[in-house]
């Protein structure tokens, strides 16, 4: 490149970062998320006014879940809560699966390599290796950020030959840590998985419900209850959604055909009263169609800005 081509291309990024604050906010006035996130990065300047959009749009009401749809190589879409979508490339989601999603961010798991992604700046965060190479029967989650001191990720895996396992990992640890469990009897095939009061809750996809308590590290297993009224039986802080794709009449929003088979990883939706879970969900295609079979996952979206460059290590 010439001197006078870089002075020349130099001049006009100046003459971008020095718009007058007035009219950046009317741009970002006008930007969808994932625009507003991309402005964010070019410059001081437009960092400046996206960052006072975000915080607005943060500090507004519950944000709905976005649904990511990928497992066709490394295109996937973002559809957002009015239906909107957006196409991108993650090559990090080629041949991976979706296994937690939590405040943003979703756990990866890949041919028993295992990371964090945060799809809105194209964040990761690499974890240690997983024990196993293969997972099946499985749920999983994460307590908070994978930024945070405080996080914590716990896998529970059923094979059928070994029964039950369950494996931990704490922020800045180097390797995951096996708890020894006691069989559990009447849970077959396991579905969702939340953090909360120092517990973790692993359901199953009929009543049965695993808890494991990161103080004590044990594990206890409990028969969920529909419409009980008794003051002597424990109650659950959160609400569960169940088909939550089926029921919304997602394949039509989304334009899929019937051939379709869809597996979604779910998440959880923060509210000011009951938090809600969005359960595991496995979509079939319609039988007379031959299966064309695509992951999913819900997102509930943050809005702010993170580099590329992060760590699990302290």
């Amino acid at each position: 490149m010439t001197s006078s081509k870089k002075r020349k291309e130099s001049g006009m990024t100046g003459l971008w970062s020095g718009l007058p604050a007035d009219l950046l906010s009317l741009i970002v006035d006008r930007l969808g998320l994932i625009e507003l996130l991309s402005f964010h990065g070019v410059c001081k300047a437009w960092r400046a006014a996206a960052s006072t959009a975000l915080s607005k749009i943060e500090a507004s009401a519950n944000h709905k879940p976005w649904f990511l749809i990928y497992g066709e190589n490394s295109q996937c879409h973002l559809y957002n809560e009015s239906g909107r979508r957006y196409t991108t490339s993650i090559p990090e989601l080629d041949g991976a699966t979706c296994i937690a999603s939590h405040q943003g961010w979703i756990l990866v798991f890949k041919g028993g390599s295992m990371f964090f992604y945060y799809p809105f700046s194209h964040a990761k965060i690499d974890i240690p290796t997983f024990p196993l190479s293969v997972l099946s029967n499985h749920a999983a989650a994460f307590s908070s950020p994978p930024t945070t001191l405080e996080c914590i990720v716990a896998v529970m895996h059923r094979d059928i030959m070994s029964g039950f396992s369950l494996y931990v990992l704490q922020r800045g640890a180097n390797a995951w840590a096996k708890c020894e469990l006691v069989q559990f009897y009447n849970v077959r095939e396991l579905g969702s998985a939340i953090y909360g009061n120092q517990n973790f809750y692993f359901f199953d996809k009929i009543n049965k419900l695993i808890t494991f308590s990161v103080k004590d590290k044990t594990c206890v297993q409990h028969t969920l209850l529909k419409n009980e009224n008794s003051t002597t039986i424990k109650h659950l802080p959160y609400v569960r959604s169940k088909s939550h794709f089926v029921r919304r009449n997602m394949k039509k929003k989304l334009g899929l055909d019937e051939d379709v088979s869809i597996s979604i990883c779910g998440t959880v939706v923060q509210n000011d009263s009951t938090d809600i879970i969005i359960c595991n969900e496995e979509v079939e295609s319609a039988e007379e169609f031959e299966s064309r079979y695509l992951k999913g996952v819900w997102i509930q979206p943050r809005f702010f800005h993170l580099s590329p460059n992060q760590s699990w290590s302290f």
